[in-house]
């Protein structure tokens, strides 16, 4: 009895401490050829947090926002027929610094999380890029995005004590790739608030098998 209740006190203080908030703090210099910038941030049922529009500046950006989980950070800039929309994981507590690393990329600092996401993006980017400029009708394309895939799915495996990999899975993965690697997490990452990114999705891509017609 004492183990038992020893184990829900560990899982109500995991939860607690996912549940609490915090201040999210974008910060950096933008290549905004339009009129303007523009960030969203939306959460993991798609709706909309805050949206926050500046106009073009050379001038550093500093905002900060409260939120209380995971959530996701859209920045669009460009002008008009050609807009960028950048899109990265909103973490409370942390902070994301961007930077330009050659146009029309960002790089990301700032706190580690964001320096370990950078990381993993870079290191999926030539099948994004490649799956990218494919049209979906193209012979080759699941092709692609099954190579997009492993590649993804090979840096958590490498990775599973970061929590850049948790958001990688979020907001990149399929259903299989999800499936297969949130088993590859450690429990640290598993309890992240990153890791609320995938959490709905690997729910509903759960719903979706059970609906599937049985042989």
């Amino acid at each position: 009895m004492k183990n038992l209740f020893l184990t829900m006190l560990a899982g109500l203080m995991a939860l607690g401490a996912m549940a609490q908030g915090g201040k999210f703090t974008v910060q950096g210099g933008f290549l905004c050829e339009g009129d303007s910038l523009k960030l969203q941030i939306i959460d993991c049922d798609y709706q909309l947090l805050y949206e926050v529009t500046r106009a073009a500046s050379a001038e550093m950006l500093d905002l900060s926002f409260d939120l209380k989980d995971a959530a996701l950070l859209i920045v669009v800039d460009g002008q008009e027929g050609y807009q960028r929309h950048h899109v990265v994981p909103a973490i409370p507590g942390d902070t994301v610094l961007f930077y330009m690393e050659g146009e029309p990329y960002y790089g990301l600092g700032g706190s580690q999380f964001y320096i370990d996401y950078d990381e993993a993006v870079k290191a999926i980017e030539p099948q994004a890029i490649e799956l990218f400029e494919l049209d979906a009708h193209s012979d080759r394309y699941l092709e692609v995005l099954e190579k997009y895939q492993d590649a993804l799915l090979a840096y958590v495996e490498n990775h599973p004590d970061q929590e850049a990999s948790a958001a990688l899975l979020g907001i990149f993965a399929e259903d299989e790739t999800l499936e297969i690697g949130h088993y590859a997490l450690l429990e640290r990452v598993h309890n992240s608030v990153a890791a609320n990114l995938y959490k709905p999705k690997l729910a509903a891509a759960r719903e979706r098998m059970l609906m599937m017609p049985q042989p």
